[in-house]
């Protein structure tokens, strides 16, 4: 592709004979340049002579000024936006052809997008989903790395997706994504936003950051309509500030979709719901009023899509939690529930939740990642306690942390007795060898993940595969007061 076709959209002055230089591809990794590429330096710190080495056809580097450089070199200040909209054009600008829906927000992103795709599905619509578990199209899962992908990657899905002949695509759509503006260009059919709560503060910093960052990308620019969480009080005040259409959803505070007589238990949830003043009752297999939260915003959603409540409906009754959320295996009646919950306010979620139905003692088994946010950790911590009867501290993504040392950080917020036991399998096989008939043990943190980030290297760990062990291996087969489990 020409250059000229690339920049497209973008004020570069360039010459007539760079304009016209043919782009093999895009890269912005230094170790992947090839002959030929147009090399996209986002930070303006990489040696030029290192890049020029490896002849690439064109360059564009970070600087606070825009200017013509010397050779095929040009320097912009705008580059991040620059990478989204060079990777749309080298698309062909497929995602203009294909009905995209953004779902942002701390906690429910993934639940809510699994809904709406299988409503999607049952209105006899082909989907496909962009998130935190990859890309998911024509019964293939591509990882991407990121819940947004990068703009080369997300660009790349797009063409291939509308390729296949799928109209809509459900994504995730991260705070990250939003500030590195890698979605610059794309104009969501339906953008909604779940809550905001305390998350990714080692990147933002504050929450006024964090909070202004996801509002900010609710503008006609960006989304035709806008669908949001009333209860959540950062969310409610795009309703009076925000330039697009907004219909709104909650449980607790007024809005346009709304859920009563809400009953839930392990087995799912059912409630009565109120969508711009049509009414029908909604039996979901998702469990919590959380669900319940993600289910409305579903709804929002699909019925601005224009999707059948009959659809709807069918569509909400077939779908099943995504792997890692709220899943529950139940044995010997202990019900032992995975999910990622990862975030003071989801952990506090996925607590609650279990403590209105838990028969007996609600057990916790959690860590928190190292190299994140390390002022979640006492929050967690005091949670945690508040809801539970027994916690079990333990490692999650350490990294490049000692797990020790972020157990003593959560430990802060607890006044409490704790057990603690970095080894997770250990921790997890503890609070079942000590769990009772009627018991809830809650593993959190991880959700669906198949590995365990340990230094640098991604070893192979699944919460799920420890759970099943320890009732297939037989490990324990008496529990603390001599109650025989198992075989």
């Amino acid at each position: 592709m020409l250059l000229k076709d690339l920049i497209k959209g973008l004020d570069l002055s360039l010459t007539k004979s760079q304009e016209d230089i043919d782009i093999k591809d895009i890269c912005i990794d230094l170790e992947k340049l090839k002959k030929g590429d147009l090399f996209i330096d986002l930070k303006g710190d990489i040696n030029i002579n290192e890049i020029l080495e490896k002849q690439p056809g064109f360059v564009i580097r970070f600087s606070s000024k825009n200017r013509n450089e010397a050779k095929n070199i040009y320097s912009f200040n705008d580059i991040r936006r620059l990478f989204a909209l060079v990777c749309k054009n080298h698309s062909n600008s497929a995602c203009d052809n294909l009905k995209i829906i953004g779902i942002t927000g701390t906690n429910g992103k993934t639940s809510t997008a699994k809904i709406v795709s299988d409503i999607i599905k049952k209105s006899g619509k082909k989907v496909a989903t962009i998130g935190t578990m990859g890309c998911e199209f024509a019964s293939t899962t591509i990882e991407t790395g990121f819940t947004t992908p990068d703009p080369n990657i997300l660009h790349d899905l797009f063409f291939k997706i509308k390729k296949s002949g799928i109209e809509y695509v459900v994504m995730e759509v991260s705070a990250h994504a939003i500030f590195l503006k890698k979605l610059e260009g794309i104009r969501f059919e339906v953008l909604a936003i779940t809550n905001i709560t305390q998350d990714h503060l080692d990147f933002f910093k504050t929450m006024d950051n964090y909070a202004s960052t996801k509002l900010s990308f609710f503008d006609k620019k960006h989304a035709k309509q806008a669908v949001v969480c009333a209860d959540d009080t950062l969310c409610r005040s795009l309703m009076s500030s925000a330039n697009i259409p907004i219909i709104s959803y909650g449980v607790d505070s007024p809005s346009d979709i709304f859920a009563i007589d809400v009953l839930t238990d392990f087995s799912g949830t059912e409630f009565i719901c109120n969508c711009l003043d049509e009414v029908f009752r909604v039996n979901s297999r998702l469990v919590g009023e959380y669900n319940v939260l993600n289910t409305l915003c579903a709804i929002g959603i699909c019925s601005e899509l224009g999707i059948s409540f009959e659809h709807i409906y069918l569509g909400i009754l077939d779908s099943e939690s995504e792997v890692g959320r709220f899943n529950t295996i139940n044995f010997n009646d202990i019900n032992i529930v995975i999910d990622y919950a990862h975030t003071p306010d989801g952990l506090e979620k996925v607590l609650r939740t279990a403590k209105t139905i838990c028969k007996n003692k609600l057990r916790v088994v959690f860590g928190c990642g190292g190299n994140r946010d390390s002022l979640k950790r006492p929050l967690m911590g005091s949670i945690a306690e508040i809801y539970s009867d027994s916690v079990i501290l333990t490692s999650d993504n350490p990294r490049f942390e000692k797990p020790l040392d972020i157990i003593e950080d959560i430990k802060k917020g607890m006044t409490g007795h704790c057990q603690i036991e970095e080894d997770r399998k250990k921790a997890i096989h503890l609070a079942l060898s000590q769990s009772e008939r009627g018991d809830c043990v809650i593993i959190a943190g991880k959700g669906g993940e198949q590995y365990q980030d340990i230094n640098g290297v991604k070893k192979p760990y699944n919460d799920f595969e420890v759970v099943y062990s320890y009732f297939r291996k037989g490990l324990t087969l008496f529990n603390h007061k001599g109650v025989k489990y198992g075989n």
